[in-house]
This record gives C-alpha cells, sequence and structure tokens, in this order.
C-alpha cells in the first residue's frame, strides 16, 4: 500500500494535473509563429514532424515507462515540456522552432502512456480502481479551470509582448516538475516494498521488451480490445482532426460577423482568441467533471456511441449553416472531455497489468497514425473547398464508418455492461475467439 493516505495521493494528482498543461501560449503560438518569420508551409511541415515523434516514440516511451517506473516517467516528461517552453524563448527560425516542437511532442510520448497507468495501477493500490474516471474525470476538469483563466491571461500578455506568455509557460512547466516529484510511485517500482508484498501480477511488471511486446500484441488482439482501438482511433483522426482547424474557422467566423466591432473596443486578435479559447476550455472543464456521472447514467456502451456521434451531427450541421460553427466548437471540446476519462476507463478494465504504460502508448500511437490521413485529407478538402466544409466532410465520414462498426463489429459488447464495468481477460477473450 501507498505510504500515502487515499486522499493525499488524490490530492497531489490534482495538484500535477493543475499545473502540467496551463496553455499560457495555446491561442497565440501560431500567431507567435508567423510573427518570428516561419511560413504555413513551414508550420505544416513542423506539425507533420510531430506526428511522426509521437508515432515513432510512444511505444518506446511506454516502455521506458514501464522499466524506470510511471511516476520518473512522468518526470522526464515534464522535463522535456520544460526544455520546449524555455525553447520558445531563444528559437527564431525553421529549425529552432521544429526543436521546440519536437521536444513538445517526444516530451507527451512520456506522459500519455505512464500517466493513465500511473493513475490506475495507483488507484488499484488502495483498492479504488473503479473510481478511474471519477477522479480521471475530476482531475481534466480541473486542469481546465486553470486553463479558463490562464489562457485568456496568455492572450493579454502577447498583446503586450510576445515573449511573456512563454515566460509564464516556463514558470509553470518547472512548478510542475516539483509536483510530478512528489507523486508516490508505484508499489513495484518503490525499492521500499518487498518482494513478498508485491502480488504475482505487480511482481510480472518489469519484464523485457523481447517478453512484454507478445504480450501486449495479443492484449491487443483480444475481441474485448480489438474493435474499440479501431473505433476510437477513428474518432481520434474523423473527430478530433478538428482541433487543428479551429482558428482559421474562428477567424473566418469572426471576420464577417462580430469581429470588426470587437477590434474596435480596443480587443486584439490575441486577446479575442484567448477568450474564444477559454470559453472552450470552460465547456470542457465542466463536461469533464461529469464524466463518471454520465457513464453511470448511459453506460460504457452507449456513451461511446452517442457522444462521437452528436459531435459528428454537428460538424455536418454546421457545413450546411456555418452560423453554428461556433456551437460545433463547443460541441466537439465538451465531448472530448466526456469521452476521454470514459474511454480510458474501459482500456484500463481489459488489459493486464504486465507493460500497462507500454500497451497505453501503443494505442495512442495508433489513433496517431490513423490521424495522419485525415489531417491530410482535411487539408486537401480545405483548399477545395473551405475549412468548415472540410470539417462536415469529416463528420459524414466517421457516421458512415461507426455506424457500420457498430452494426458488423461492435467496439463494446453488451456483455461488459450487464457483468457490471467488468469483461472477461485478454487471455480469456482470446480463447473464446
Amino acid at each position: 500500500m501507498s505510504r500515502l493516505s487515499k486522499s493525499a495521493v488524490i490530492r497531489r494528482y490534482y495538484l500535477y494535473r493543475a499545473t502540467a498543461r496551463p496553455n499560457f501560449h495555446y491561442p497565440v503560438y501560431t500567431l507567435f509563429l508567423l510573427f518570428n518569420g516561419l511560413s504555413l508551409p513551414q508550420i505544416g511541415l513542423i506539425a507533420t514532424i510531430q506526428s511522426i515523434v509521437v508515432v515513432g516514440g510512444e511505444i518506446p516511451t511506454g516502455y521506458v515507462g514501464d522499466r524506470i517506473g510511471r511516476r520518473n516517467s512522468l518526470a522526464v516528461g515534464g522535463f522535456l515540456m520544460l526544455v520546449s517552453n524555455a525553447s520558445y524563448l531563444v528559437a527564431t527560425d525553421f529549425v529552432g522552432f521544429t526543436f521546440t516542437f519536437v521536444m513538445l511532442s517526444f516530451g507527451g510520448t512520456f506522459l500519455s502512456g505512464s500517466g493513465s497507468a500511473w493513475l490506475y495501477d495507483t488507484l488499484k493500490e488502495h483498492e479504488m480502481e473503479d473510481d478511474f474516471t471519477y477522479v480521471s474525470g475530476r482531475s481534466r476538469a480541473l486542469s481546465r479551470w486553470v486553463q479558463v483563466v490562464t489562457i485568456p491571461i496568455g492572450g493579454l500578455l502577447y498583446s503586450v509582448n510576445h515573449f511573456y506568455p512563454f515566460y509564464a509557460g516556463v514558470a509553470a512547466a518547472a512548478l510542475s516538475l516539483v509536483f510530478v516529484l512528489r507523486l508516490p510511485k508505484n508499489r513495484m517500482y518503490d525499492e521500499n516494498v518487498s518482494a513478498e508484498e508485491l502480488d504475482e501480477d505487480e511482481d510480472d511488471e518489469q519484464l523485457t521488451i523481447v517478453d512484454a511486446l507478445p504480450v501486449i500484441r495479443d492484449q491487443l488482439r483480444a475481441p474485448s480490445l480489438r474493435w474499440f482501438v479501431v473505433y476510437i482511433a477513428l474518432i481520434a483522426g474523423a473527430i478530433f482532426t478538428m482541433d487543428m482547424w479551429i482558428q482559421p474557422i474562428a477567424q473566418e467566423s469572426l471576420a464577417a460577423s462580430f469581429g470588426p466591432t470587437l477590434e474596435s473596443w480596443g480587443l486584439t486578435e490575441g486577446v479575442i482568441l484567448g477568450l474564444l479559447y477559454s470559453a472552450f476550455t470552460l465547456i470542457g472543464a465542466v463536461a469533464s467533471d461529469y464524466a463518471s456521472n454520465l457513464e453511470d447514467f448511459l453506460g460504457v456502451r452507449k456513451a461511446m456511441l452517442l457522444i462521437p456521434g452528436f459531435i459528428a451531427l454537428s460538424y455536418v450541421f454546421a457545413g450546411f449553416w456555418p452560423i453554428l460553427a461556433f456551437p460545433m466548437f463547443f460541441v466537439m471540446k465538451g465531448g472530448g472531455a466526456l469521452t476521454g476519462p470514459i474511454q480510458n476507463h474501459y482500456i484500463n478494465d481489459q488489459v493486464q497489468s504486465v507493460g500497462r504504460a507500454t500497451l497505453l502508448s501503443s494505442v495512442n500511437m495508433l489513433r496517431q497514425v490513423a490521424g495522419i490521413p485525415f489531417r491530410v485529407g482535411s487539408g486537401i478538402l480545405a483548399g477545395m473547398y473551405t475549412s468548415i466544409k472540410a470539417v462536415a466532410i469529416l463528420g459524414a465520414i466517421f457516421l458512415v464508418g461507426s455506424a457500420l462498426l457498430w452494426v458488423f463489429r461492435a467496439p463494446i459488447s453488451a456483455d461488459y455492461e450487464r457483468s457490471g464495468g467488468s469483461s472477461p481477460s485478454p487471455a480469456e477473450s482470446a480463447a473464446e475467439d
């Protein structure tokens, strides 16, 4: 059992999540790159390089997290985030900013699998794994509540001095690293816990990569997880690719509506976008806080069927009636905040403790791979039509693809709900298959 009480562990985790991604620079980083002389094609190339880094780094960094410990992996990721934030202050050209975003993406791969794995196993040590969606959702909500304040501050700071949001980001990243180091280690990585105190599942955790990869392959291929991974890859590609189009759609919509009026009031583009992103984040904070309530009300199966479908419908409607663009943003942000904790809870329920961080990183890698053709395709569609038309087509593709999947290969079996939130282990599912 952890040396800390349940409440102390969760409190420290909340402090870490609150400071991990304040996003002072989020609404203005594209403007900052343009200010430094980068072109739009160069910014697009940097985004492509980021995708390559994530795809190539997810499994290795997830495995590293399983070897050195999830808390230590979070610390490495936090340090790389600090380097990324600091490099904004010295980068002046394409090469410099490529380094900035590579560090950002590489650091993110250390966090993606290890963060969820650390939380699930920590809660399991306290016999609280059923509370994963609640704690995860509450931590996401807390992070977003902080961003509701920091994002508009970032936009305001940018209006005063273009470098100020990045100074604030460096300070926040340093504070987050301090909070990471205060998190307890999982029991299997704690030198103060003897081998006799660990159960068999924990004692087998630290496998070699040669041993771990076949286990992970078998878990991913199990019927209880196989089609769910395909489904969330479709969600990541067809639904959340829209995130890259928020700024151009927002700028086009503002220019055609009340943007000039706001600017006449002295609100610069940075401040306007900061307030807009703050509003998105506010919706995400509220939604994330109620993820576990929605999971209890609808069940995992219905929640994962209905929420992405509703988001996709909002895309299609906005394509026909552009006035619905801003409601579409809120639906996407709120829906994403709801589905994140629910899908992570389901995945953690389906996998063994062996190589948990590696497997979760593998799932994230598959999502990133699935997103590449959607990002490229949506860029082509935006060039042929408009950004909002491209997003509407993405929504239609998701509705058709997900309908076929739920009809012929349901991502979540009805047995999962009937058994009260649990289903056969991957090994049992594989045997049944």
